[in-house]
C-alpha cells in the first residue's frame, strides 16, 4: 500500500500495535482477537483457564473526540487486534445519535477504505488532472477504486502473519572527522602573547620611520 493517513490506515495502525504488544507478551497465540472484521463491535474476553488479556487504554490527549474520528479508527484495530481497550462505538464512524446504534456496515466499508474508493471513481470523472495528482501514489501502485479492499484484506493479513518490525535498510550518514587544535600549555600561551606584541611593535616602528622619511 502507499503512504496513507486515512481511516483504513489508522485502523490498520491499531491492528499492529495490538499484535506486536501481544507477540512481545507471548499471548498473541491465546488471544488473536477478531479476525472477521465484520464492523460490529467487538471486545475480546478473558480465557477461563489462561492469563487475562493485555488492558490498554486510550489517552485522546488534546484530540478532538468527535465521531469518525480516525482517533478511533486506531482504536478500533487495536481492539479487533486482541487488546482490551475499554471503550463504547459511539465515536466509531456510522454510529447514529438517534437511534444509538452503530452501523456495522459503514464501519466495515471505512475500514477497508470504500469511502476512499467511492472518491477516487467521483474525482476520476469530475476532475482527472486532479484524480491523477491526489492519487499519484495509488496509481503508482497499480490500485484502482475497487482494489482498495482486497488490497487492505491483504494488509490485515500480513500484519497478523508477521507484525515484527523490520529493520531499515537506509544508509547512516557518516559522521564526519572534526579536526581540534591541539590545547596549548600556559607556557606557550605566553609565548605566543610575547610574540604578537613583538610584531605589533615591529610594525609600529616601520611605520614611524616611514613617516620620518
Amino acid at each position: 500500500m502507499p503512504h496513507v493517513t486515512n481511516y483504513a490506515a489508522a485502523y490498520a495502525t491499531g491492528l499492529l500495535l495490538a499484535r506486536r504488544v501481544l507477540t512481545k507478551l507471548n499471548l498473541a497465540d491465546k488471544y488473536q482477537g477478531n479476525s472477521q472484521v465484520d464492523g460490529n463491535d467487538y471486545n475480546v474476553e478473558a480465557l477461563d483457564d489462561g492469563p487475562h488479556p493485555f488492558r490498554a487504554f486510550l489517552d485522546v490527549g488534546l484530540r478532538r473526540t468527535t465521531t469518525g474520528s480516525k482517533l478511533f479508527a486506531t482504536l478500533k484495530g487495536a481492539c479487533d487486534g486482541g487488546l482490551d481497550v475499554p471503550h463504547s462505538d459511539r465515536r466509531f464512524v456510522g454510529y447514529d445519535e438517534e437511534g444509538k446504534k452503530g452501523d456495522a456496515e459503514t464501519l466495515r466499508k471505512y475500514i477497508f477504505g470504500g469511502h476512499v474508493g467511492d472518491y477516487m471513481k467521483l474525482l476520476a470523472d469530475e476532475d482527472e488532472s486532479k484524480f491523477n495528482r491526489q492519487f499519484s501514489a495509488y496509481l503508482k501502485a497499480g490500485l484502482k477504486a475497487d482494489d482498495l479492499q482486497a488490497a487492505w484484506a491483504k494488509v490485515h493479513k500480513a500484519i497478523r502473519a508477521d507484525p515484527a518490525p523490520k529493520l531499515t535498510t537506509k544508509k547512516v550518514p557518516q559522521a564526519q572527522k572534526r579536526y581540534r587544535s591541539q590545547k596549548k600549555s600556559l607556557a606557550q600561551r605566553r609565548d605566543t602573547v610575547k610574540q604578537k606584541k613583538a610584531a605589533s611593535k615591529a610594525r609600529k616602528a616601520a611605520a614611524g620611520g616611514a613617516d620620518d622619511e
